[in-house]
């Protein structure tokens, strides 16, 4: 298994060990047959009427089951799950309108899980209309994890975007990610983190962007400098 998808394994754990706890708990021939038969009768029928429009529209069924899962998992209400897989369902639709249709499955997952721990629309629409050769499910990733990590969406964004328009690589964006965990363990502000760990990434291309972390010019510290 390559580094990226250890490393994107990691970030996922906790969806996985939702449908693991699961799975566990079911016998073989129910789980096939009906991983959703421990919601009440209405909960289900809602899921199910969700699932059906994600494949509609096109759209990834992983994560609503994943979400639905994990909440089986941890036993909440039927009502809170419909809730939940209803806004991983609008968050995925959302993530296509600005992606796009040719978004990938895991792109659309990623830039999903994005917009819901707060990165707007605008910010994700900026990164992805950047370099679209490449995929930007790694550097997403890393940004909703930066974010649950307690650096500022604000920082964490701009940082994100600074070093896509650079050129950055998904080992650059790991190496990033791993630095900052392990910085935050020890007791770093994760914002500084953040900053401190985007300037060790080299420029993979030639860029008129400002260096990741700075300060865009004319902002309050430049003019009263």
């Amino acid at each position: 298994m390559s580094m990226t998808r250890r490393v994107m394994a990691v970030l996922f754990l906790s969806a996985c060990a939702a449908t693991v706890a699961v799975a566990q708990d079911v016998t073989p021939s129910a789980r096939e047959l009906d991983p959703l038969g421990r919601l009440n009768e209405g909960a289900r029928y809602q899921i199910e009427l969700i699932l059906d429009s994600a494949r509609v529209a096109g759209l990834p069924t992983a994560p609503l089951e994943s979400k639905a899962l994990e909440g089986i998992s941890k036993r909440v209400d039927g009502r809170r799950i419909v809730v939940a897989v209803r806004m991983v369902f609008r968050s995925l639709r959302d993530a296509r309108t600005v992606l796009g249709t040719v978004a990938t499955p895991d792109e659309l997952n990623a830039a999903a899980s994005a917009l819901r721990v707060g990165v707007t629309r605008a910010e994700l629409a900026h990164l992805t209309q950047t370099k679209r050769e490449k995929s930007v499910t790694i550097p997403l990733v890393v940004l909703s994890d930066l974010i649950t990590r307690g650096v500022p969406r604000d920082t964490a964004s701009q940082t994100i975007l600074q070093l896509w328009q650079r050129g950055a690589a998904d080992d650059d964006f790991l190496g990033l990610w791993r630095g900052v965990e392990r910085d935050i363990v020890s007791g770093t502000d994760p914002g500084v983190a953040l900053l401190n760990r985007a300037r060790e990434v080299p420029p993979r291309g030639p860029s008129s962007q400002p260096e990741a972390g700075s300060r865009p010019e004319g902002s309050t510290e430049n003019r009263n400098s």
